[in-house]
């Protein structure tokens, strides 16, 4: 299906799980045509078919960031299904947590090349596509852990700096092609990542205090709450923590 002026096209990275899937389900609410990716296919497939119930427009590409040619096939198959994107939300990357002494190196290879290397390709390959549709918005996920370092989380803290470093450049270079680009720092959210990231039980309760802490869907809705901005207004950074979440 061919895109029409009205119909704006989404890319989502990471769009398996957590803040990426519920963002899809948002923006399928809300008319956007979706290009679904992640490397666990069967999650995304699913996705596409509940969305697809739904009457949204959607596809899932198979795709690992931190791969070139497997990031180059996503925006090929974007552009084969729907043209263009006119949103990008590069959302793909996971947390671990250990200190230095005690890090597995392997794992602190594969976050690294997931968060920072898979995010440049993303961009590299995504952005022109904004580009060439005059306007769009790109969405990079930091964290607060972007902002504020603890023990214990030195090597995820260092790719998230990174992320803000790469935003605020993208940001820069896309400014005056009407592209624009926020950085959404959220703190605690309750998802998949805590399992991944190897939180000891009650590590998240011990900065929460017992109070709430955020849901995919509170994201998910800012996402939609930045795309209908005026087109001359960028939110370029946002930190977004649960009310109770004092520290970090």
């Amino acid at each position: 299906m061919e895109q029409t002026t009205e119909t704006k096209t989404a890319v989502i990275t990471g769009a398996s799980s957590g803040i990426g899937r519920e963002t899809a389900r948002k923006l399928a609410e809300e008319h956007v045509q979706l290009v679904l990716a992640a490397r666990r296919k069967d999650r995304i497939d699913a996705l596409v078919d509940e969305l697809t119930a739904m009457g949204a427009q959607a596809m899932s590409v198979q795709c690992d960031v931190r791969d070139e040619d497997s990031v180059k096939h996503l925006f090929a198959e974007t552009r084969a299904r729907f043209g263009a994107a006119d949103i990008l939300i590069a959302n793909a990357g996971f947390g671990y947590r250990e200190t230095i002494v005690d890090g597995d190196t392997k794992r602190w290879k594969d976050m690294i090349d997931t968060n920072i290397f898979g995010l440049l390709l993303t961009l590299k390959y995504g952005a022109p596509m904004l580009v060439e549709r005059g306007q769009g918005d790109i969405f990079l996920l930091s964290s607060v852990a972007g902002h504020v370092v603890g023990a214990g989380g030195g090597v995820y803290s260092a790719t998230k700096f990174a992320v803000n470093a790469i935003g605020e450049a993208l940001r820069q270079e896309m400014a005056r092609k009407n592209v624009r680009v926020t950085l959404l720092a959220p703190g605690v959210v309750i998802s998949e990542f805590q399992d991944v990231a190897g939180y000891a039980p009650g590590f998240v309760n011990n900065w929460l205090g017992g109070t709430p802490p955020l849901e995919t869907a509170n994201i998910a809705e800012i996402v939609s709450t930045v795309l209908k901005l005026p087109r001359h207004v960028s939110l370029n950074q946002m930190i977004i923590r649960p009310t109770g979440q004092v520290n970090p």
